[in-house]
């Protein structure tokens, strides 16, 4: 019997889950209370790995992504090369973990609102937020990744699909309660959500500013609600036109 090959939305899935799991895992993590058992090794060790984020954030903020080094980043941080490739395989592992550690607490999905709620709220955030220097080191890291696939692949696997997992328990949260429609599938709706941001982020002609957000939020979400609430939504100007063309 031949084996059935999953399809692209399934292995975006099964990856999403994953990246969700593992966040879930380090959110798990043990607190403040068992950090004061460990040794004076692991401490050590974890105090190495924030010097190494923190050297890298701050060479990011004066040299382009293609002319850092392991070497630099070791230089800044005041560790060995060894003890970098302890934690990261490559230069863009390291990069993309530091950019990270700052963008994610700065673009949070927020919760206790409905999910057409949350997701515009986290636009606004995303386009405030890459209107700035993330912007500037995601353009980089995915210009890098145009001609070395590893680094594309790192940004894939440590924050595009972690980050998309997010995202997609919103949107089909917004489906079941009938804010988005159904007709439309769940990672088409999502590409939609995104693409004009990046699109912006990369071409740069035109701003990443509050008026594209609130411009942005506004037609997107007309665009992805159900067909009857589009419907509701344009008669009251379709009676306005046709008023005006009488007039005339």
């Amino acid at each position: 019997m031949p084996t059935k090959t999953p399809s692209p939305t399934t292995t975006a899935k099964a990856r999403g889950r994953s990246a969700a799991s593992s966040a879930a895992k380090l959110a798990a993590a043990p607190g403040p209370a068992a950090s004061r058992t460990r040794s004076p090794g692991r401490a050590r060790s974890d105090a190495s790995r924030m010097a190494i984020l923190d050297a890298t954030l701050k060479l990011l903020e004066t040299t382009p992504v293609p002319q850092i080094s392991i070497e630099s980043i070791a230089r800044e941080a005041g560790v060995g090369k060894a003890t970098i490739y302890r934690w990261w395989n490559s230069k863009a592992a390291v990069v993309i973990e530091a950019f990270l550690h700052t963008h994610l607490s700065h673009t949070p999905m927020p919760k206790d609102i409905s999910p057409r709620d949350a997701l515009m709220r986290h636009i606004h955030l995303l386009v405030e937020e890459y209107s700035g220097w993330s912007g500037r080191i995601v353009s980089q890291i995915m210009a890098e990744g145009q001609s070395d696939p590893d680094v594309l692949r790192e940004f894939r696997e440590r924050f595009w699909y972690g980050r998309r997992a997010v995202v997609r328990e919103v949107v089909e949260d917004a489906r079941r309660k009938g804010e988005f429609r159904n007709d439309v599938e769940t990672e088409l709706q999502m590409d939609i959500l995104y693409a004009p941001i990046y699109f912006r982020l990369l071409m740069r002609h035109l701003p990443l500013d509050k008026k594209f957000a609130d411009e942005h939020c506004a037609t997107i979400m007309q665009m992805l609600a159900p067909i009857e609430n589009q419907a509701a939504a344009a008669s009251p100007k379709r009676r306005k036109i046709a008023r005006a063309a009488r007039a005339a």
